[in-house]
């Protein structure tokens, strides 16, 4: 696994991560909506792929996709 996908995938768990952690801090009643979306906008701007990341990221799920079915 090259690097760049490898990085892709470091921030694809961690965005999922905060945005998990985030919901469940809403659900609890710990932020408002409105801290829920501006905290979800800096996460998804913050670990938004690259454009090199998302084209590694999308072949990578295409081979997989190949070799399973």
């Amino acid at each position: 696994m090259d690097k760049v996908l490898l990085g892709a995938f470091e921030k694809l768990q961690k965005r999922e991560h905060l945005l998990r952690v985030t919901r469940d801090q809403m659900g609890l009643g710990r932020i408002t909506k409105e801290e829920f979306k501006e905290r979800e906008a800096k996460i998804l701007e913050r670990y938004s792929l690259t454009d090199a990341e998302q084209r590694t990221y999308d072949s990578h799920l295409r081979m997989t996709r190949k070799l399973r079915g």
